[in-house]
């Protein structure tokens, strides 16, 4: 009696610090996870934090992958809808990298369960996953490949561990048939135990807080920092010049603060950092040199500490990535500088921003290019020397699944058909959706536009709509260079993109 007593206490303590920590506790932290980053505890993150703010607005919901968040910034649609339309809207996300038609219809009572008055689901080639069945069986075509086969890589742990991490039940009810029993196993203790669910990504957030609060901010997936005026990379490379405010902690006798030196500014001999900063009435200046790569240490004189005028950083020269080897090694001709830690700049973290982009230099990177120039960068920079490069392995299996698609007929199979029952769901709870064909960039849509199976890909889109269920085309909204890769905007094409997704959103509610 006494050891059952013992079991049942002991299982009992079980769930409850499984409740208190893993399930909601870890979401009561603020996230100071960046844009793009740590994307299964965002999601969640964002989810639970939509459903319980208090709707005052009509509210639009924008589903599906990285090409959703992309392509919209949500603060600033909302201010253009406004502008354009007159009306007082919310737009929210419920996105993550990876989230196929498949795992947006198993995810559909999420979508219900915060109550839009309008789902904005852009879509591309890639969240179809063609490409897989290529790489499957690389002698069959998509048309005759086995949709059981699709089904089961698409719900497998390495091609989607968020049906382990996010939705095991939904999960465990679709593949049941096709699961060993070691794996039902560890879907169903996924979905009865939290602290196992969420055991792959649980500290990450956490880490955050602890970095921001007492670390160094050394090592990151991305930058969250001040925005440099002259701009820095994703991961918080600068160029030669780089500004930043008079932080007190900066100066000499305090913490100072760490910039990453790669060996190959040092080739040449010792790096020398200029500080500078203008005043109406003098300019104070400071000069560091460094001679050993990696993270170094600086701390400024006090005297830049009397004035809130930015301090500008001058290199005395810069790197190029395209020259370096691992880890450094990246296929750009970006003028390289020094690595910033992560909040670098900042009086304290930025915090909820995880669906908030803001503009890096990568983003200004094609600007200036002629259609001929950027094409031949497209190919050096995204699809050249796989071999040293393996995590552009997708871009190039991409790059074969829509030159080969294109002698196929059409077919509505595996994650076509889970469209079709999107929008049959959407019409059965009575939620208007929008379906948008979303902008490709025009050197990889070349490759496969003009064929019968892109035109009949274009016709069943257009044939889900339903009195609930709109559809637009968007494909040839923007130029290359608005383009980062085959299908992700620059920050400078999501602007462009910012009042086309207003007015199709505007013309769904009434002014």
């Amino acid at each position: 009696m006494k050891s059952i007593r013992i079991v049942v206490l002991s299982l009992f303590a079980l769930f409850l610090l499984d409740f208190l920590v893993f399930r909601t506790g870890q979401y009561l932290l603020p996230n100071e996870s960046p844009w793009n980053t740590n994307h299964f505890f965002n999601f969640v993150y964002e989810a639970k934090r939509i459903k319980s703010s208090a709707k005052t607005k009509p509210r639009i919901l924008v589903v599906g992958s990285s090409i959703a968040y992309y392509s919209i910034d949500a603060r600033k649609l909302e201010l253009e809808i406004l502008r354009q339309t007159g009306k007082d809207v919310e737009v929210k996300f419920l996105a993550y990298a990876g989230n196929s038609p498949l795992y947006v219809y198993l995810l559909f009572s999420w979508i219900e369960d915060l109550k839009p008055d309008l789902v904005v689901y852009p879509i591309n080639f890639i969240d179809y996953r063609i490409h897989r069945s290529y790489v499957l069986d690389p002698n069959r075509s998509f048309f005759d490949m086995p949709e059981e086969d699709l089904w089961k890589d698409s719900l497998t742990f390495g091609e989607a561990p968020q049906g382990l991490w996010v939705f095991p039940w939904q999960t465990l009810r679709a593949s049941f048939a096709f699961m060993s029993w070691e794996e039902k196993a560890r879907y169903f203790l996924s979905g009865v135990f939290h602290f196992y669910r969420t055991k792959d990504y649980f500290f990450t957030n956490i880490q955050n807080i602890y970095q921001h609060r007492f670390g160094k901010n050394t090592s990151y997936h991305a930058y969250a920092g001040y925005d440099v005026p002259e701009l820095v990379n994703f991961m918080g490379w600068t160029g030669k010049r780089f500004s930043f405010p008079p932080l007190p902690e900066y100066q000499k006798g305090r913490k100072g603060f760490w910039l990453e030196i790669t060996p190959f500014l040092l080739t040449k001999g010792e790096l020398s950092v200029r500080f500078q900063q203008v005043r109406q009435d003098k300019i104070v200046s400071q000069t560091i040199s460094v001679n050993k790569p990696g993270w170094n240490l600086f701390a400024l004189n006090p005297e830049f500490f009397d004035s809130t005028e930015l301090i500008q950083a001058e290199l005395s020269r810069t790197w190029k990535a395209f020259e370096a080897t691992q880890p450094y090694l990246d296929y750009h001709y970006d003028e390289m500088g020094v690595r910033l830690p992560q909040t670098f700049g900042l009086v304290a973290p930025r915090q909820n921003e995880q669906y908030l982009r803001a503009l890096r230099s990568e983003d200004i990177r094609y600007v200036s290019m002629s259609d001929s120039d950027y094409e031949k960068y497209f190919q050096y920079r995204l699809l050249q020397d796989l071999e040293k490069r393996p995590g552009i392995g997708y871009l190039v299996a991409l790059e074969k699944a829509k030159k080969r698609i294109r002698s196929e007929p059409f077919s509505k199979k595996f994650h076509f058909s889970y469209l079709e029952k999107i929008a049959e769901k959407a019409e059965e709870k009575g939620i208007p959706l929008l379906f948008v064909n979303n902008p490709e960039n025009p050197v990889s849509l070349r490759w496969y536009e003009d064929s019968n199976w892109y035109k009949d890909h274009l016709l069943f889109l257009s044939n889900l709509e339903r009195r609930k269920v709109h559809f637009v085309d968007l494909k040839n909204q923007l130029r290359a260079q608005d383009f980062s890769d085959f299908h992700h905007f620059t920050y400078l094409g999501m602007e462009r993109m910012n009042p086309i997704y207003a007015s199709l959103i505007g013309n769904l509610f009434p002014k």
